[in-house]
This record gives C-alpha cells, structure tokens and sequence, in this order.
C-alpha cells in the first residue's frame, strides 16, 4: 500500500465511516497529507480540523491530535496515544456496525513492542459493546490465538528487546518487522572496566559477530562493567559487524551486518537514542556510600564481605540482586560482624548470645531470622530469595526452587483459608464478583503450612541423605507417625519455635482428606539426593499417605504430587504444564490422580473461560483428587502470573486453602521468592522460618550433604536426631 492509498482509506472512514460526515461542517476535519508517515505496522495518517490546519485557529485544534493507522490490508486502527506510543492499536469503530473490541493477551500488550503491529495470533478474543460503550457481556473466542513465550512456559520477559524475541519466536512477528523493532531496543554489552570496550573474548571473526545481551539479569557472572545501548547506536559505533543476542538461550537470535545496513536503510526515521555505561548494583554509588558509612560507624567491620561472591550466586540462579538487594546485604552483614556471626554454617544451641544485640525489625536491617536446634532465633544476612546462604550446591535441585514452593505453599493457603469450603457465590458476596484478592494475615503460618513444615523436619530425621529406597513397612510406619506423634519420640527443634507452639490439635482425617497432599510435597524434597529419583520420591509418598491413613486414590495423589514437584523442584525444570502433561503420559501412568493432571493440560487451550467456571466443573472439590485436580488446573491455565494463579486456584467451591498452598508451591518452585507477591509474604509469620526448613531439606539430599561433612557432622545430628537406627529408613 502506498500512501495515496492510505490517505484515501483515512477520508473514506472520516466521510463515511461515523454517524455524521466528519469533512463537512463548522469543525470539517482533513487529513494532514505533510505529516503521512509510513511505519512497521502501516502508514499513519493524521488528521485535524480546518480551520486549524488552513485558518492559523490554534484554539480549534483537536487535543490530543487524532490520527488512523492504515494496514496493508486496509484495516484501520487508532495508535497507542499514551506519551511513547508503544502501546497497542485498537480497531476503529464503523457507524452502523456492532462494536466488537479485542481481547490482548496481557503480557504481549504490556511488553513495548505493541506499537510493531497487534497479529492475530496476541488477540485471545472480541468482547461486545453496546452503542453507549458499556460491554454486553457477550465474549467471542479467538480460534487463531497462539499463546506467547510467557504462557508456553519461557522465562518472564523483562525487556522490550526479550519481548521482540519472543514474538519472533513464535512467529507472531515477521522477520522484518522484527527487525524494525530491534533497531530502537537495548542491548547490554560487558566491558573492560577500564578502556570500556567489548571483553575481547565476546568478539567472533568471520563473519565478524558481537555476542551482546537482552537484559542486565542475563549478563555473565562476574561482569563488572557493561554498556546499554540501542541496536541503530551499536551498528554506527561497530560498523561491519552483526550481533548474537544471548547466544545458547531463550530468548535468542543473531542479526547479521546486512540485516541492520537494511533495517537502518528501511527505516530512516529511527534515530540513535542512548549509550549509557553501567555496573552492577554491587558497585553502585549508593551501596559503596553505606559500605564507607558502615565502616565509619564501627571500627573493624567489612561489611561489603561476601557481596560479590552473593551477587554472582544470585546471578547463576537466574536473578540479579538489585541496588536495594546489596543494601540490605551490606546492612545485615554489619549486623553480624558487630555480633560475631559468620557467614555460613550451622547454629548451635550451645552458642552463648548474652553478648549480642539485635535490632527489633530484622527485615529492615537487612536480615532474616534463621533458628539453631534449641528453636532461638539466630539472624543472619538476607539473601532477598536469590541465593541459599551455605556454600554449596544441589545434586539436581535449585534452592531458590525448593524456597520458593515453601514460600508459595504458605502465601497461597493463607489466601485460600479465608474462603476454605465456601461455595463461589458465597465468596461473591463477601468479596465481590472477582472474588477474595489478597491474603487475610493471621500472623502465623496455617495448618497446612504447620504440617509442611513438621513432616519436612521428620523426612530429615527418618531418612539418610543418600536415601535411594527404603522398606515399605518403614515409610508407612513414618506415615503413622506423621499422623498420631507418638509419645516415646523426642520433639525436634520445630517445636521449640515460639510461633509454632499450642498449635491447634485436628481430629483424625478421612481416607481422601486433602490434607494428605502435604505428604506430596514433602516426600518430592528426597527425589534431588545423589541415589533417588522422581520414582523414588513417587513411592515414598504413596506410602506415607498410606501409613498415615489415606485411601488408595489419595495416596496415589500423594505420590503423583511428589513426582510433580521433584521436577519443579530441579534447577533446569520445564514449565508446569510440561510437567503435568509429561507426567500423565509416561508409561503406565493411570488412575484418577493421572487424569487430573491430563485435564489441566487440556484446560491450558482455553484462557477465556472464567477460572471459577472450569475449576468448579472439576470434581466436587472436597477430595484429595479434585484438590488436585482444580489446583493444577489453575496453574495450568495462569503459571506464568503468580498472583493471578493463586487467586485463580482459591476462588471457587471448594477446599481453598489447599488448592491455593499446591498452586501458590508451583508458581513458587516456578518463580522463586523473588517472584512471588511480596506483599503477601509478610503476614503468614517469619518468612525466615520457611526459608530454614526449605534451605536445610535442600542441603540434606545436596552434593554434599551436612550429614556426611565432618566440618558439620555433629552439629547435623543434633538438628536433626534419627528417629530410628541406622538400619531403618
């Protein structure tokens, strides 16, 4: 299409397209034909009145300046008017037609490479409206929807440039239309601290290609220094050469130096926009300017110890630590370098703390609260959810994977439990038509999170690291105990939490209680360790629900749950709905529990429907089945939104509180910490506790586990005293 063409489209719509002939009239409008401009998603025609485009009448101009998007095909839309123009166009309304207006999917409307063009494929559907605007509630599905990188199960997209990768990946985007986009987006490129030019070791010859990266969170551990700057500033300041964006992941791609001579040609009017140098949080103005005032206050300390060899942790997990991440770091390692804490290791109750002071608020001071075997609280440096504190490595796990589910298991029953058994239309009514939104705090971890937790610190006591399998008459007999202590058992250190204690004593469970899915979870925490496997975490749920009191189907649902999370649980785990679908087609694989998971993949296809709708068509939801069921299919249809997940698996009739912990543990394991509403983990009690029993179950099945390291052996024990001999489980 040319621009005549475009033009022509544009006085089309103003002459006939509205109730009243826009181009006639005191306040006639025409188009601006100086100001037509051709853009990636088709020509922009702006037009304003008469009288102030021909009559000098300032005052008679339009605000803000209207103008249509002509496409190749002639549809016409209205651009983003917002302030950078990046949003989405919208489709322009015809007079005498019904208005139908589209449905984005929500990650691709808000990943700034809307303004490229809205493809069908982005679009999951039409909601109507009637002539006064007011919607109808009339909702037509999109047939020809793709889902986007987010909700295929890729990591977030963080940045315009990720964002414009993944829609190339998906084909949402054509080649050149992408490459549109690429000439304004930013690059990171590490360099020498000191000459600032690209590390040399980035550079490949023949064709001569910069390997570069789509965001500061993917930067090679170690980078000191890097520069950001938009694609049409790096094709001018290394002209000949191409560029390999994150090379070896997703998102990814390379872009040759006839590519950007092309798209530079292309497109003229995109002009160079920035080139900045940066470093990393941990060498930032302001966390240097609190380490020299720290050190100005006591004499003696270093609290920058450590801070690197965190950030670069934090980084190998996938997460950046953040300006405010290094504060707090710097602040709690004062803290302990007044106190004489270490850094790493284990808490012993014999440690005599008359001599240290700690300050009321930990959280504001950069620190968390971890506990030693007598149950004390023991602070240490916040690692913000990004880095386990001990200097070691799982066998297959990911500590911020297993944090995180236990952060999430909590925040999601504390959601949950306010509606726990309630029917949606009662939930309604006390919480409007979206239903309950946020956790009501009750200041101290659930009964669901209570079980997490005490049957965690069981499985370190009854089984070795090494566990590979075990005696079904073993497991069972844990089972029992898990469900009726018995009175010849010593209590471990749990117990003596503070918050933990006079818990509320619950009666004997039904055969399916949904409760029995706690044990799922729990028993997948073994299936990381250097001798077992998903199998072998599978069975050692089965028989703990069994011992425990379950019924067959329950006990099965307990060991398809840990089979799940054993995979969630490994550092390089797929997507859930990868998971779910993987599990429920391996061979053999049958049964109720098995066919729960196949229907939460099948409910990923369809992302119209209202949650409460296809939840409460799953079962009656009073099971430890349908518990499943209705929580993986929540998950299945919104993982990839953490929040919305969890809301989604607590709004409708039935077991809630459950159903939101299993949710709020997969989007946990999926996210980490870091990826969860953190304003709903402040009131389910101390996010320290949680983050103890995950990090100490992680570093029992690890590489090298406490238990068989002579440098914390003994202390090992005492945490954690063997509920049987040696020659049990």
């Amino acid at each position: 299409m040319q621009a005549g063409e475009a033009i022509a489209k544009a006085q089309a719509w103003l002459r006939f397209g509205t109730p009243a002939d826009l181009t006639r009239g005191e306040h006639a409008v025409r188009v601006e034909h100086e100001r037509v401009r051709e853009v990636p998603d088709g020509w922009l025609v702006p037009y304003n009145t008469i009288r102030a485009l021909d009559g000098g009448d300032r005052l008679a101009s339009l605000v803000p300046r209207p103008v249509l998007l002509v496409r190749a095909n002639g549809e016409l839309r209205r651009p983003d008017p917002g302030p950078d123009g990046l949003g989405p166009s919208v489709p322009v309304a015809f007079a005498g037609q019904e208005d139908w207006r589209e449905i984005l999917e929500p990650e691709f409307a808000r990943g700034g490479v809307a303004y490229l063009g809205v493809p069908s494929s982005a679009v999951l559907g039409w909601r109507k409206f009637d002539p006064a605007g007011g919607p109808t509630g009339e909702i037509r599905v999109n047939p020809g929807y793709r889902p986007g990188p987010e909700r295929l199960g890729h990591p977030a997209m963080e940045t315009p440039l990720e964002h414009l990768l993944g829609c190339l990946e998906v084909q949402r985007f054509s080649r050149e239309r992408y490459l549109a986009g690429l000439l304004t987006a930013a690059v990171h490129i590490p360099v020498d601290p000191r000459t600032e030019r690209p590390i040399p070791s980035l550079w490949q010859e023949n064709p001569r290609i910069l390997t570069v990266f789509s965001s500061s969170r993917r930067l090679p551990v170690g980078t000191a220094k890097w520069v950001r700057m938009d694609v049409r500033s790096f094709a001018a300041e290394f002209p000949g050469a191409g560029l390999a964006v994150n090379p070896g992941s997703f998102p990814s791609d390379s872009v040759t130096v006839e590519e950007l001579t092309w798209a530079r040609a292309r497109w003229p009017f995109l002009r160079a926009v920035s080139r900045i140098v940066e470093v990393p949080a941990e060498y930032s103005a302001p966390v240097v300017s609190m380490i020299e005032q720290l050190r100005a206050g006591t004499e003696g300390i270093d609290p920058s110890a450590g801070l690197r060899d965190a950030a670069g942790k934090a980084r190998a997990a996938g997460f950046e630590l953040s300006v405010e991440d290094c504060q707090r770091f710097v602040l709690g390692r004062a803290w302990e370098q007044r106190n004489g804490v270490g850094s790493g290791g284990i808490d012993s109750p014999d440690d005599d703390l008359a001599g240290q002071s700690w300050p009321e608020d930990l959280g504001e001071n950069g620190l968390v609260a971890g506990y030693d075997a007598a149950g004390r609280v023991r602070p240490h440096v916040s690692s913000s959810g990004k880095f386990f504190r001990q200097d070691t490595s799982g066998d297959r796990f990911a500590w911020h994977r297993v944090a995180g589910a236990f952060a999430g298991f909590a925040a999601g029953e504390a959601l949950g439990s306010a509606v726990d058994s309630a029917s949606w239309s009662e939930i309604k009514t006390r919480f409007g038509e979206e239903g309950i939104a946020e956790p009501v705090s009750a200041g101290r971890p659930g009964p669901l999170t209570r079980r997490l937790l005490f049957q965690t610190e069981g499985l370190l006591r009854a089984l070795p690291a090494r566990f590979g399998g075990a005696a079904p008459g073993g497991l069972m007999a844990l089972g029992a105990l898990f469900s009726r202590p018995g009175p010849d058992i010593p209590a471990g250190w749990l117990s003596r939490v503070p918050e933990l204690r006079d818990g509320p004593t619950e009666p004997p469970l039904a055969g399916d209680d949904v409760t029995f899915l706690v044990l799922g979870m729990v028993a997948a925490l073994c299936g990381g360790g250097p001798a077992s496997d998903a199998a072998t975490a599978a069975q050692v749920g089965r028989l703990l629900a069994t011992g425990a009191g379950a019924d067959g189907p329950t006990a099965e649902a307990a060991g398809v749950l840990a089979e799940l999370f054993t995979a969630l649980f490994h550092a390089d785990a797929p997507p859930p709905q990868v998971v779910c679908r993987r599990v429920s087609e391996r061979e053999g694989a049958r049964g109720p529990a098995v066919a729960a998971l196949a229907a939460a993949v099948r409910a990923q296809a369809e992302q119209i429907r209202p949650d409460p709708e296809e939840l409460d068509g799953f079962g009656t939801g009073r099971t430890a089945v349908d518990a499943l069921g209705r929580a993986m299919l929540a998950v299945s249809r919104r993982f990839f939104d953490p929040r919305r997940a969890m809301r989604a698996a607590v709004n409708h009739s039935g077991r809630s509180a459950i159903t939101g912990a299993i949710a709020g543990a997969v989007v946990g394991a999926r996210a980490g910490i870091p990826g969860l509403p953190q304003d709903w983990l402040g009131g389910q009690g101390s996010s320290g506790l949680l983050e103890t029993v995950a990090g100490d179950a992680f570093w029992h099945f690890s590489a090298r586990s406490p238990a068989e390291d002579e440098r914390f052996a003994a202390e090992w024990a005492r945490r954690y005293p063997r509920l049987w001999p040696s020659s049990q489980p």
